[in-house]
C-alpha cells in the first residue's frame, strides 16, 4: 500500500500575511474561503495535490463542546498555532475514507470516527459551488504535532481543481517530498511505512536533518513536519524572490529557512528532465 500527496496543511497566524508572501514567490493563490468550524483557508493549486493555507478567522465558532471528541480538525490546529507556525498535517489521497480508516486501525494507529464537512468555494470566474469531504485520522502518541489523515472528496474534480489556479509565474509544478524531523525516528519511521506513506515523508533525527539540507534553524520541531519540497522548471523563475525573503542555494537548491517562511523549511527544486532512450 502506497499513498500519494493529496495536500499539505500550514498553519499561519496571518492568513492575508501568508498568502502575499506565496505571491510574491511567484505562486498563484486562491481566493479565501471560511470554514464552517471557525477556520479559513487559501490554496496553492498544482495538478492532483495542493498546499492549504490555514488560518483561525473565527474562533468563536471552534465550540469547547467538540473536546469531548477524539479528535477535532480546527481545536488541534488552533492549539498548534498557540505554540508555532508551520506544518501542522499531511493529507493523503482517498477514493474510501471509511476503508481507510479500517486500514489505519489494521497498522496500529489510534483513529477517530471519519469526520465530514461541506463548504462553498469561488471558482475563478467569481461564480461558487460546492465541496464535501470526509476525512480520517491516523493519530500517533509520538506525533502529537504532525498528524496524517485521508482525504476522500465528494464531488467532481472540476468543482475544485481549475487549470487557472495551477499556473504559476515561477514554473512550480508539484510538491515533493515531506520532511519530519523526530528525536524518535526510527519508530516513527516504522509507523509510516505501516501506513504507506513512508515512500512521501523523510523522517530523520535532528542532526541527520541538518547535514542533509545544510540548514540548521532555531524553528525546527523537535517532533513534527519540518518542511517539504516544491518541484518547478527551472530555478531561476523563483530564486530572485525567494532570495529576497532569505532562500540560501544549496546542492543545487533553494532553501527557505523556517524562521524566514512562516515555520516551514520549504526545499526548491528543479524538474529533472528524463533521459532520452
Amino acid at each position: 500500500m502506497s499513498r500519494s500527496i493529496d495536500h499539505l496543511v500550514l498553519c499561519v497566524n496571518d492568513l492575508d500575511v501568508a498568502c502575499d508572501a506565496w505571491r510574491q514567490l511567484g505562486f498563484t493563490v486562491t481566493p479565501r474561503a471560511n470554514h464552517p468550524f471557525g477556520t479559513g483557508n487559501a490554496l496553492v493549486q498544482f495538478d492532483g495535490m495542493y498546499i492549504e493555507l490555514l488560518g483561525v478567522v473565527e474562533p468563536d465558532k471552534i465550540a469547547e463542546a467538540e473536546l469531548a471528541a477524539p479528535f477535532s480538525f480546527p481545536i488541534y490546529n488552533r492549539d498548534y498555532l498557540r505554540q508555532r507556525e508551520g506544518m501542522s498535517m499531511l493529507a493523503v489521497q482517498s477514493k474510501d475514507a471509511e476503508k481507510d480508516r479500517e486500514d489505519f486501525l489494521a497498522a496500529g494507529a489510534a483513529v477517530p470516527r471519519v469526520f465530514k464537512f461541506e463548504r462553498e468555494a469561488t471558482r475563478p470566474d467569481g461564480s461558487l459551488t460546492d465541496l464535501g469531504f470526509s476525512l480520517a485520522f491516523a493519530n500517533h502518541p509520538l506525533l502529537r504535532h504532525a498528524v496524517t489523515f485521508v482525504c476522500q472528496h465528494h464531488h467532481p474534480p472540476q468543482n475544485f481543481y481549475y487549470p487557472e489556479y495551477q499556473i504559476h509565474a515561477n514554473g512550480a509544478r508539484a510538491i515533493g517530498k515531506v520532511f519530519l524531523m523526530h528525536w524518535a525516528a526510527d519508530a516513527v519511521r516504522e509507523f509510516f511505512e505501516g501506513i504507506g506513506t513512508d515512500t512521501i515523508v523523510e523522517t530523520w533525527h535532528g542532526d541527520e536533518m541538518v547535514s542533509r539540507y545544510g540548514i540548521d534553524d532555531d524553528l525546527f520541531p523537535t517532533d513534527g513536519f519540518a518542511g517539504f519540497e516544491i518541484v518547478v522548471d527551472k530555478l531561476d523563475g523563483i530564486a530572485p524572490a525567494a532570495i529576497s525573503m532569505g532562500a540560501v542555494q544549496k546542492k543545487g537548491r533553494l532553501i527557505l529557512p523556517p524562521s524566514a517562511f512562516f515555520g516551514t523549511m520549504v526545499v526548491i527544486s528543479a524538474k529533472q528532465k528524463q533521459k532520452a532512450a
